[in-house]
């Protein structure tokens, strides 16, 4: 495992993890959106696999650390090692092929930090997903429209802001999981192990892909298996 460290941070606020895996130009998409709208002390956790050579240099043009796996075990394993190595205060998990909306991790640290919400332990955020069912909250913006999803009627995090003490008292994702089911799972483990809740934050907005490449057509293949141990684990 190689490391390259961002000497501009000393004190992250918030690690954002990005596994990724042959998808570079959309990294370095994602990248941008993080150094445009991220202006709190941060630090970007990449974590990639030995043979990708392009998602290597995008990283070390970016400056951001680089967590270099030997192989490709699944993005529920990559994130996990990103998550290992966060410093920060909070922990955010982001695709390769999403992009940040402006304000939207300060606005998530807000809402968590904010009184009335003593009680919530991860804030979800928004995406411009083309679900039409499971929605859990909506809302529109320039003829888009930003959704978070439920659960079983509990809302989960595609992607969510957490304190880095309660992920790692919660074990972060459960590696019995490999691509689907990590997120509503790591969710469903704040309202029912922490007793806490997971609430939408209106200002956090993820735009996302939800690129249909060769290596997405490889993960959809065991969506369902993910999605039956989901639904076991929690008995459904």
């Amino acid at each position: 495992m190689a490391i390259a460290d961002n000497p501009s941070v000393s004190v992250p606020l918030v690690s954002i993890v990005i596994p990724t895996l042959h998808r570079a130009e959309a990294l370095a998409r994602c990248l941008a959106s993080v150094r445009a709208t991220v202006l709190m002390p941060h630090e970007v956790i990449c974590v990639t696999v030995a043979e990708d050579a392009p998602a290597h240099a995008v990283v070390a043009a970016a400056g951001v650390r680089e967590v270099r796996r030997p192989g490709r075990e699944g993005f529920v394993r990559a994130a996990n090692a990103g998550f290992r190595e966060a410093g920060g205060e909070w922990l955010l998990q982001l695709n390769d092929d999403c992009r940040l909306l402006p304000h939207s991790v300060a606005n998530a640290i807000r809402f968590l930090t904010a009184p009335a919400h003593a009680n919530v332990g991860q804030a979800a955020f928004f995406h411009d997903s083309p679900l039409t069912r499971n929605i859990f909250q909506q809302i529109q913006l320039d003829e888009r429209w930003f959704r978070v999803c439920h659960v079983r009627g509990l809302c989960f995090a595609n992607f969510g802001l957490v304190r880095r003490d309660l992920a790692e008292r919660l074990g972060h994702y459960d590696e019995r999981f490999r691509m689907y089911g990590a997120d509503p799972d790591f969710s469903l483990k704040v309202w029912h192990e922490a007793k806490m809740e997971v609430r939408p934050c209106p200002g956090a907005l993820v735009e996302h892909d939800e690129a249909t490449d060769e290596r997405a057509a490889s993960e959809r293949a065991g969506q369902h298996e993910d999605n039956a141990k989901l639904f076991a684990k929690w008995g459904f």
